[in-house]
Formats: C-alpha cells, structure tokens, sequence
C-alpha cells in the first residue's frame, strides 16, 4: 500500500481519521520508497535520523549525493525522479576521514541550487590522531584558501577534534558580519577538504555546515 505522506499543498495526508505520520527512520529508508504512491511531486518527507526534509520532484535528474540530492532505489526513478533537500534552514554534513585526501570535494551544490552559509563546526565520530602535528581546515572554490571556512590558516589540531561536536576555530572569512553577509555557495560551487600540516593517521567525522537553502529547483 502506497505511503503518501502530504498533498502537492503540503496538506497531512489521513487514513481512517488519523493523519500519516510525514517521516521515515533514516535516508536510507527514503530512498528505498519505491510505490508509484509513495513518489509525488512535491511530497515533503523528514528523515527521522538528522530531522532533514525532502520533497520529491518528479522530473528532476541531478546526480544523488545524499546531502542535497538523493536518488531513489527503485529502478524506473534512475534517470529521473529525485529527493531534494528542502528549501529552508538545516544543516549539511559531509564525511571525511584520516585518509580523505588533501583538496578532496566534499561537496558540490548541484545545478540550480543556492546555499547561505551562516556557520561551519566539526562533528567528530573517532578522534583525529597521529602525524606531526596534524592540522586541518576547510575552504571552498569561492573562499580558496586553506581554512577560510572553518579552522583558520593554522588548521585545527588533535586537541579540538576528539569526538563529539566542536566549534572548531572559525574561518579566515567568516568571522565579521560582512563577510558572512556576503558568504553565499551558487550552483557548482565546491567545499574542500584541506591538510593544513602533516596527516592524521586515524579518525573520522563530519564537516557540519549550517547553511539556508536559498533554491534548490532540481534542474
């Protein structure tokens, strides 16, 4: 039986005098929707896991990444019909481990979406350990220099990444109201991760950016 949890309208969906609760567990169980029911354009769907909404647009094709775009499992949907990251406030998390290679992209803001960045953290799931003196720190293909997101031009060292979230040390760029002002991510943009000093040869977690989705129209 189809799952429909809201109207095009955002309106609750009801069975027998109740309304559908509008969630499901985690991402995963999002993608894994695959009645003809389920998948409306314009159904607005939150991931119980991080609190994140999607809504479904039907004609969309954008490569999934899990972060802004998610794809459905269901073979029919694999050239068109996407989940899309729901216009509004939230927060993005992209992974990264020891290992994630200097300058790598943790993400790139599909075609027609805008992003404000307001504030970046990190979200350590296993403590960054080992090499010599390690640091490291987050820019971007707007702000190009190591750590102008987050960790500063020093980069942030083992004693701030163990695990839990930190505020990390704040951005080269985004630490007066005129610059944050003016800190906006459009289409293609790309977040990188930095080596600032040496390597971390253990741990792993996230780069949590708090960010308004401006527009996110699926093409």
């Amino acid at each position: 039986m189809p799952r429909v949890f809201h109207s095009p309208y955002g309106a609750p969906i009801y069975a027998d005098g109740s309304p559908v609760a509008a969630s499901v567990a985690t991402l995963a169980a999002l993608k894994a929707l695959s009645d003809l029911g389920d998948l409306v354009h314009g159904n607005e769907v939150t991931v119980d896991a991080d609190g994140s909404k999607w809504r479904f647009h039907s004609s969309s094709a954008l490569t999934g990444d899990d972060i802004l775009v998610a794809t459905p499992d269901a073979a029919p949907y694999a050239s068109a019909g996407r989940w899309l990251r729901a216009v509004g406030r939230t927060t993005l998390y992209l992974p990264f481990a020891f290992g994630t290679a200097d300058g790598a992209t943790l993400l790139t803001v599909p075609t027609g979406c805008i992003l404000k960045l307001d504030s970046a953290h990190w979200k350590i799931t296993a403590d960054m350990t080992g090499g010599s003196s390690s640091a490291i720190g987050i820019d971007s293909s707007v702000d190009t220099t190591a750590g102008d997101l987050l960790g500063g031009s020093g980069g942030d060292v083992a004693a701030a990444l163990t695990a839990g979230v930190k505020a990390g040390t704040v951005g080269t760029v985004m630490d007066t109201d005129a610059e944050l002002h003016s800190k906006l991510l459009p289409a293609a943009a790309t977040v990188r991760f930095q080596r600032i000093a040496s390597a971390f040869t253990a741990g792993s977690g996230y780069v949590g950016l708090v960010v308004d989705i401006i527009a996110h129209p699926g093409a």
